[in-house]
């Protein structure tokens, strides 16, 4: 999209650099593009040509400035283009991909604040758009998913959850064949659905994530997360009644079916647990810890006045005394922000000891999830 400016018209102020800037993509001249976008973009503004044509003369500069790794000169330049899109009214796809592509410059140069409300632009623009996103196959997939990425990092999981959704539509729509990207996208899903304590669908979503990123992305930063996730959603789908559990799981492997990824490429254990969790039951004791004293975590004050939802992941160990040990978060979303008052929770409670031939023994690896969400 570095090629829409026309210099017919224009004054030769502006279409002087621009024609060089021209000749250094045929040139394949990073340095003498830079130079070029800078000045046509910059004589374009004290030209004051009209809104739109400039609006691609900022695009064209924040392109050079993405090429020269001159991340802090694009943001600006992206985020220009973008702004001066929205004031000419240019047409949806322009706006999003221009608002995308300051989101993405964004999240390089750590601006995570900018990031969340340049995503947020790139995803109304696309709405627009009625679920037609054939003119925007080639970054609508990505642009959902940096605004899910952004949002679950912000703290707004409903958001995250439903920009997800869409980014995994597109990239089953798009894809050859799976990738970290849709993978993501299916982490993010199954942690809001969780959430929504829509237990099915989450156990869906992250058995389809640890599937995709242990299959392209082994050792995966989010390997342990999306490990405790899928366990807590999936324990859900235990009943009282064994025909109601065999049924949940019965829809869970008819969902996987369904999927032409999963068909193609991952075939399903003959039991519902996975050999981990069976290999675990094993090693247990004969009569484990029961929960005497469990009180949920208070809601940090500065997560409640931001109006922040969160999800905490945390593994602990239980003694032959009933003491929780060894308290840790195995993650979190957002990072950081619910761990503590999570960790503070569970050093307090107590339990009755797992037992072994009627002896009090140590229980480890004991997981739980905290759901952390505002009343609305």
């Amino acid at each position: 999209m570095t090629d829409g400016a026309s210099a017919q018209g224009l004054p030769a102020s502006v279409t002087a650099p621009y024609q060089e800037y021209q000749a250094a993509i045929e040139a394949g001249d990073a340095a003498a593009l830079l130079d070029a976008a800078r000045r046509a973009y910059e004589a374009g503004e004290a030209a004051r040509i009209d809104t739109l044509t400039l609006a691609t003369l900022a695009e064209n500069y924040g392109f050079a400035a993405t090429a020269n790794q001159r991340f802090d000169t694009a943001q600006d330049a992206w985020r220009d283009a973008a702004r001066l899109s929205d004031r000419g009214n240019a047409d949806p796809v322009d706006r999003a991909w221009r608002w995308h592509n300051a989101a993405t410059i964004a999240l390089q140069n750590s601006d995570n604040d900018d990031a969340y409300a340049c995503s947020r632009n790139a995803v109304q623009a696309l709405e627009e758009l009625d679920g037609d996103y054939s003119e925007a196959s080639d970054f609508a997939a990505d642009a959902f998913l940096t605004r899910s990425m952004v949002a679950m990092g912000r703290g707004r999981i409903s958001d995250s959850g439903a920009a997800a959704l869409q980014a995994i539509g597109l990239f089953e729509r798009h894809l050859d064949a799976p990738d970290t990207r849709y993978g993501l996208a299916l982490l993010y899903a199954g942690v809001s659905q969780t959430l929504d304590q829509e237990f099915e669908l989450a156990t869906y979503s992250l058995h389809m994530a640890r599937d995709v990123l242990s299959d392209v992305s082994p050792g995966h930063s989010n390997a342990a997360t999306l490990q405790a996730a899928l366990t807590s959603a999936r324990l859900n789908l235990y009943h009282d009644d064994e025909a109601e559990t065999e049924a949940a799981f019965a829809r869970l492997y008819d969902r996987l079916a369904a999927n032409r990824f999963h068909a193609e490429r991952y075939s399903e254990p003959e039991d519902v647990r996975p050999v981990a969790e069976q290999a675990e039951a094993e090693e247990r004791p004969c009569c484990d810890a029961q929960s005497l004293v469990r009180r949920e975590p208070r809601y940090p004050e500065d997560a409640l006045w931001s109006d922040l939802d969160g999800v905490v992941y945390v593994r602990f160990d239980v003694t032959a005394e009933g003491r929780t040990d060894n308290v840790e978060v195995i993650g979190a979303f957002p990072p950081g922000v619910f761990d503590q008052a999570s960790i503070r929770a569970v050093r307090n409670w107590r339990y009755a000891p797992a037992t072994r031939d009627g002896e009090p023994v140590s229980r480890e690896n004991v997981e739980t999830r905290f759901d952390f969400r505002i009343a609305r």
